[in-house]
């Protein structure tokens, strides 16, 4: 008797140790393992590289600070646009001059040379002729890209190739690239009315919504 009355109190414990459980999973709710996959994915997301809006304006603000004109002579940046943009650019491609360059001294690019580069830009810049994809986030799959996201910025940027820095123009965000700069491809003329060259000149050694790469 006394044996079956501990069995049935055994038995009693045990039920009541197992309702206690279930109703403590319940309230509490399932373990973190086996709760939805998206749950678990978005926390881990953080948008560490994404650029808004705003940070496209106040990227472009900082550009406005300036008293525009054409780049100086002898910087990285104005060989760059006088490398890219002083030629023909025809739908078979982008031919660069190949002519003498005008100096002082001659032979080496001058004021004259830079000036015909910048107006090459601004004319690419408000309607140009080839586009890189770029765009949606730092490191997407290519087939990802687009070559307009529809914000009507078009930008200038570098990246490192075999042959040294060469800069391209995108209408999409470029992410991972060094952005040089951005305008409003509807008044490109308002960036270079006061476009501040020492910040696009800054503006090559800082890589856009991606890690920072040193690629000298």
């Amino acid at each position: 008797m006394v044996r079956q009355n501990r069995f049935l109190v055994s038995a009693v414990l045990c039920f009541g140790a197992f309702c206690l459980t279930r109703l403590a999973s319940t309230f509490v709710g399932a373990p973190l393992t086996s709760r939805p996959q998206s749950v678990v994915l978005n926390a881990r997301g953080g948008g560490e590289y994404d650029i808004s809006d705003a940070d496209i304006q106040n990227f472009y603000n900082s550009l406005l600070t300036g008293a525009g004109g054409d780049p100086p002579k002898g910087t990285v940046l104005s060989e760059l646009i006088v490398k890219f943009f002083h030629g023909d650019f025809t739908p078979q491609g982008f031919k660069r001059y190949s002519g003498l360059w005008k100096g002082p001294p001659p032979g080496n690019i001058g004021k004259k040379d830079i000036a015909v580069g910048v107006a090459k830009l601004k004319e690419q810049m408000a309607n140009p002729m080839f586009v890189t994809k770029a765009g949606v986030g730092y490191g997407v799959d290519e087939m990802q890209k687009v070559e307009d996201d529809g914000k009507g910025w078009v930008w200038l940027a570098a990246e490192m190739s075999p042959g040294g820095l060469a800069v391209e123009l995108f209408k999409s965000v470029p992410y991972g690239k060094r952005a040089i700069l951005v305008a409003k491809q509807s008044n490109v003329d308002e960036l270079f009315q006061k476009v501040n060259w020492d910040t696009a000149l800054a503006n090559i050694e800082v890589t856009f919504g991606g890690p920072q790469v040193k690629q000298r």
